[in-house]
């Protein structure tokens, strides 16, 4: 893989970082807000964030590398310095997200009581309202910024969202340097000097 082709991957994960970032402050500044809270924007946001950590994950850790894909992984992770256990590799938020209609058919024809989608202030919260007896379509522990929801079996999934955030944070920002120190192309950005 030479560094015109890298580029391009570097391209997609530092736009995805950005995204991470923006959706991230967008979701803290909805669910800041007591006016706006529980309003469904607060996971619209947080489900955009996550999406875009997903796109960095299936660059870096592609379901069956093989070819190009593998390549592409083994290149990534060493330029990007990409350790085995990162926070972005994780399936678990992406698969949440990708296969999220999974869990809504886990509730259908099933007496399933209540579905808790709440953003609530701390893990108090969560425990007064029995949080691990029902079902959660999506839960947000404000103070500890731990996002709840199920995997596809019903058993509960708990994510860090900062852990996450500065990690894609953290291979944006190594993506952008790689970009401006080794990709041959030269860029042209409307608005900035060359």
């Amino acid at each position: 893989m030479d560094d015109f082709e890298i580029t391009w991957y570097m391209q997609e994960l530092s736009m995805h970082s950005l995204g991470v970032e923006h959706e991230f402050r967008n979701m803290l500044q909805v669910a800041s807000n007591p006016e706006t809270r529980q309003q469904r924007l607060v996971w619209f946001h947080l489900t955009s964030c996550l999406a875009h950590a997903a796109m960095m994950s299936k660059y870096l850790s592609p379901v069956r590398p093989q070819g190009v894909s593998h390549e592409r992984k083994r290149t990534l992770r060493r330029v990007l310095e990409v350790a085995d256990d990162s926070e972005i590799l994780s399936r678990k938020a992406r698969d949440n997200i990708e296969h999220f209609d999974e869990r809504v058919d886990n509730w259908v024809g099933n007496d399933c009581g209540g579905i808790l989608e709440v953003v609530l202030p701390n893990r108090g919260g969560y425990e007064f309202l029995a949080g691990d007896n029902k079902r959660i379509k999506r839960v947000l522990l404000a103070e500890e910024l731990i996002f709840i929801t199920e995997n596809r079996d019903g058993s509960k999934l708990e994510i860090p969202l900062e852990p996450v955030v500065q990690e894609a944070k953290r291979i944006g920002s190594k993506a952008g340097d790689w970009i401006q120190d080794n990709s041959p192309y030269h860029f042209i950005y409307p608005g900035q000097q060359c």
